[in-house]
């Protein structure tokens, strides 16, 4: 499985780790799993870390992802950071993720590493 999910306990962070190459659907899977972990634990802060990630989707299914969000009503009270892959060609799905959900009013943010992603997310 190309990810995997946990909660910080120390911060009430749910925490999507990446790698490989991540299918649409498996992508879509991870979102379910973080959906429900987040009503599970009460908190909508939310670290998705792409370093390992290497692709397997478009961006039509990141666009997917977005109308999937909206849909399910926790977009608007969600704050995701996002940790930029160290493969150069996802970083440009990363910052259409990123530019996508900003557009649709979510609170979705880039960064380098997770201590200044944490920093974000708990300010």
């Amino acid at each position: 499985m190309p990810w995997n999910i946990k909660i910080n306990d120390t911060h009430k962070i749910i925490e999507l780790m990446y790698s490989g190459s991540v299918s649409p659907e498996e992508l879509k899977d991870a979102f379910i799993a973080a959906v429900i972990l987040s009503k599970k634990e009460n908190t909508t802060m939310f670290l998705a870390d792409c370093t390992k990630m290497a692709g397997g989707h478009s961006l039509i299914d990141l666009y997917s992802l977005i109308t999937l969000l909206e849909s399910i009503g926790i977009g608007r009270k969600m704050k995701e950071a996002l940790i930029l892959p160290f493969l150069k060609s996802s970083v440009k799905d990363v910052n259409y993720y990123e530019t996508a959900c900003l557009n649709r009013g979510f609170n979705v943010k880039i960064f380098q590493n997770s201590q200044d992603a944490i920093a974000w997310l708990l300010n």
